[in-house]
């Protein structure tokens, strides 16, 4: 991948470049018998910036709606995060490599204690603007707000589930591309699930390119997301391919920690994922693949590359 860290301030022409970019496919790497599709490597902002398949959508969102943005949107995109996650700071290095302003919605926070959570002030280093927009962090109340910040502001509505009938292209597809290259036969494809849109876009792939897959398992950090993902797969486009939702009984901002041959995986839904399938699936018997949709940077590596100071 061509590193994008010294071109921050593309114009739309060098949108061409990234779309180039996106299209290309992630690898698929062997560990101690297991197959990883490490689309945690998408990193066309360096190997200490915003990575993996979330990065690949914001960059095509912004690519194919930037005149639109720009001429009726006074510049400015908006998305709403957790504190913990990587969702704000994504779109923010997005926009702010596209020459866009950046608002991002969180809540259930104060102003003074905002600072706390380095992934906040990361998202304000790279030029975001942070609005608590409510008392509780819960995603409901919180897109709430936002909706409401779209209508009297009438900034561009950035937030990936609000995208994905109209622009498919970036939200879905780019992810079901990545599909390409995994083995054509698997027993076993386990994938870490938050809103379920990555999860979505895995599974029109599958039906795309033919992929056999005796046993998906979507491993849900949070609540179950079957109903969201058969919509978001378009049944009527896409058959869907019977998978299994599982609940992991953990809390989503608690970290894990697990290493592979690859590395860290990300603290907190990788982790949570991988703990899983190396307690319930036969990885000595049964071929097998872990997607790897992406990587949040870890504290120790943004204090070490960026001055937050």
């Amino acid at each position: 991948m061509k590193d994008l860290n010294n071109s921050l301030h593309l114009s739309p022409s060098r949108g061409d470049l990234m779309h180039q970019i996106i299209n290309e496919n992630t690898p698929v790497e062997l560990y101690d018998g297991v197959y990883y599709k490490r689309d945690d490597l998408f990193q066309p902002f360096g190997m200490h910036g915003m990575n993996g398949s979330k990065v690949r959508q914001a960059i095509e969102l912004l690519r194919i709606n930037y005149d639109h943005i720009v001429e009726n949107c006074h510049g400015t995109v908006i998305t709403h995060t957790q504190v913990h996650s990587t969702t704000g700071t994504i779109l923010a290095q997005v926009a702010k490599a596209f020459g866009l302003k950046c608002i991002v919605c969180v809540g259930g926070c104060k102003e003074e204690t905002l600072d706390r959570h380095y992934m906040m002030r990361l998202a304000k280093h790279l030029g975001a603007e942070i609005r608590i927009v409510c008392g509780t962090g819960m995603h409901g109340p919180v897109l709430s707000k936002l909706r409401n910040i779209v209508e009297e502001e009438g900034f561009f509505n950035a937030v990936y589930s609000a995208n994905v009938d109209q622009f498919g292209e970036a939200i879905l597809d780019l992810t079901a591309e990545q599909v390409e290259n995994i083995p054509n036969t698997l027993i076993n494809l386990v994938v870490p699930v938050g809103s379920g849109i990555q999860m979505a876009g895995i599974l029109r792939g599958l039906t795309k390119y033919e992929k056999y897959v005796e046993n998906i398992y979507g491993l849900c950090i949070g609540p179950d997301r079957r109903t969201r993902i058969d919509y978001f797969v378009n049944p009527l486009e896409y058959p869907i391919p019977s998978y299994n939702m599982i609940e992991l009984k953990t809390k989503y901002a608690t970290p894990a920690r697990e290493f592979y041959g690859g590395g860290r995986l990300d603290e907190l839904y990788e982790a949570k994922a991988y703990g899983w399938m190396m307690d319930n699936v036969d990885l000595d018997n049964e071929k097998t693949l872990f997607w790897v949709v992406g990587r949040r940077l870890f504290e120790d590596e943004v204090l070490e590359n960026y001055d937050l100071t």
